[in-house]
């Protein structure tokens, strides 16, 4: 990750919060945000034209395979995940790949369906680890996280209230130091 990124990244959720009206403990809703920016949701069942077949692979043959692709065509954006996900891990990957399309980061590689559809794959280890970054923060900031921990609210409790797995939830607690923060304060 590029030196700085991470404070960049912990400013930028607080400054794009802040701008939709939630403090560093409301919950955001990924589909409602993604909505406001004109960035379409689906299922591989919504995409038109999709065969059964091809649902079939992706949701029961593949679906430990793949979380989430986002898909260009023209000024359309969607995001395509994976149903068979639990919804805290949707809102993960919902927010990750939204955060490739804000940090304009480019992939190794691009697909093109045979219909034309743009595919965005492939992105370096490094562009990963910023995209994991930035979702991280937007949807567990670390002020909100502060807040948590000193009501002794563990990664269970942090992660049910802002809708997100208890693995993201203990991630962001282990990555932030916030615990340690907290530890040196008292």
């Amino acid at each position: 990750m590029r030196r700085g990124f991470k404070s960049q990244a912990e400013s930028l959720a607080r400054e794009l919060r802040g701008g939709i009206g939630l403090t560093d403990v409301d919950r955001l809703n990924p589909h409602e945000f993604l909505r406001s920016l004109g960035i379409i949701v689906w299922e591989p069942a919504d995409i038109p034209g999709v065969t059964a077949a091809t649902i079939d692979q992706l949701c029961n043959r593949d679906r430990s395979s793949w979380s989430g692709i986002t898909i260009k065509e023209g000024k359309l954006i969607a995001i395509i995940i994976n149903p068979t996900h639990a919804p805290t891990r949707q809102a993960n990957t919902l927010m990750h790949e939204w955060a490739h399309l804000q940090l304009r980061h480019k992939p190794n590689r691009v697909d093109r369906s045979s219909s034309g559809l743009l595919l965005l794959s492939d992105y370096p280890s490094e562009l990963e680890d910023e995209a994991d970054w930035l979702a991280g923060a937007t949807l567990l900031p670390r002020d909100g996280l502060i807040h948590f921990r000193s009501r002794r609210a563990d990664a269970e409790e942090i992660a049910r209230h802002y809708g997100v797995s208890k693995e993201l939830a203990n991630w962001r607690i282990r990555m932030t130091g916030v615990d340690r923060q907290l530890s040196a304060r008292r």
